[in-house]
């Protein structure tokens, strides 16, 4: 074979060498922009600054739909206001209602610390919730990490039946309301009472709506999720009474609240709340 002198060979065509392959690595989403994205918390879902109004107007008035069986005596619409800025962070002025992230996984923290020292001292815990459907996934999830961390969660078999043929199921260590065929979302305002006479007396309650309600009327230690519309639970803890609130739209999804979750089940070293009653500044949580 002929070999071409090099004179008359084509010219050499230099091809750059391609860079580096560039792996991208996904900073995992944080807590704060997980329950934003699952509407647990930042603009809410279906309450606006009309709803919210509306709810102060009626806590003023002492409507019963309101105050959700707990009579804190005469409530103004300004300390009203003030209770929803400080539990929620909403002040009325954007037309769309809001609940700050950071405050509902501040509360979130904090209520964990108290659960697992409750837990710890094996306590006797009661759970109850009036919104089973997106609830009730939460309240299980604490009761099992509760029981494995020492507590005696007060659960029962079934009570009742009382006010319009209904009763209270245990699903899980946590009380529902049901009509023998369903499990029905509840305010709570009579089934509340009812379930405090058939748990006793119980170290720690975790609840919502009036079993948080009646919890605190009888004077027991409450951690409450709450939303907006449950704003008496917020003026309980402006005047100091023993509540721990995790603010939050109560209306979501199950798979929404595994943020929340994930902040009940892992305290931190140390509570940010050292009485009930009293809230913590929020942390400063960035969008991540």
């Amino acid at each position: 074979m002929t070999r071409r002198p090099r004179s008359n060979r084509p010219p050499r065509l230099d091809v750059p060498t391609p860079p580096a392959a560039r792996t991208q690595v996904r900073a995992a989403p944080t807590q704060r922009r997980l329950v934003v994205a699952g509407h647990v918390a930042g603009p809410h879902a279906r309450m606006g600054r009309a709803e919210v109004a509306a709810v102060v107007a009626r806590l003023a008035a002492g409507h019963p739909e309101a105050t959700l069986g707990l009579d804190l005596g005469r409530i103004s619409r300004d300390e009203a206001w003030a209770a929803i800025k400080q539990g929620w962070g909403y002040d009325g002025d954007a037309p769309r209602a809001s609940i700050e992230p950071e405050r509902t996984l501040a509360g979130a923290g904090d209520a964990a610390v108290r659960l697992h020292a409750v837990a710890r001292t094996g306590g006797r815990v009661a759970l109850a919730t009036g919104r089973p459907a997106s609830l009730l996934r939460v309240y299980r999830a604490l009761a099992v990490m509760l029981a494995d961390a020492g507590a005696d969660v007060l659960a029962y078999e079934a009570f009742g039946p009382f006010g319009a043929a209904r009763s209270l199921w245990w699903v899980d260590g946590v009380a529902v309301v049901t009509d023998g065929a369903s499990l029905l979302a509840d305010d709570g305002a009579v089934a509340g009472a009812e379930w405090l006479f058939a748990v006793g007396r119980p170290d720690l309650v975790i609840a919502d709506r009036g079993f948080a309600a009646s919890a605190l009327a009888a004077g027991h230690e409450t951690v409450a999720f709450a939303d907006l519309d449950a704003a008496v639970l917020g003026v309980a803890a402006l005047r100091d009474l023993p509540v721990r609130l995790v603010p939050l739209d109560e209306q979501r999804p199950p798979e929404a609240y595994g943020p929340i979750v994930a902040a009940l089940t892992a305290p931190g070293p140390h509570s940010t709340t050292p009485t009930p009653g009293t809230y913590a500044d929020p942390t400063s949580g960035g969008e991540g």
